[in-house]
């Protein structure tokens, strides 16, 4: 079966199944890593360099900013 036809078919399920399903996606995924391609990094450079010319933060201001919430 399809990624396509399964996502098809998950609106068909009862709420309990659906619970199952993302309970097993969760387990299945823990672990692994998660490569951003070169279209998302294109899109978050983009969306960066916007912020930054609309006077937000950059991300890299962003994570220095959220880093310094973290107390140990």
């Amino acid at each position: 079966m399809s990624a396509t036809e399964i996502l098809e078919e998950l609106p068909k399920l009862n709420p309990a199944e659906l619970e199952a399903i993302y309970r097993c996606t969760v387990e299945l995924h823990q672990g692994r890593t998660v490569e951003a391609t070169p279209e998302l990094l294109a899109a978050i450079d983009e969306t960066d360099a916007s912020f930054a010319k609309e006077g937000g933060v950059s991300v890299d201001e962003a994570r220095r900013i959220v880093v310094s919430w973290h107390t140990k």
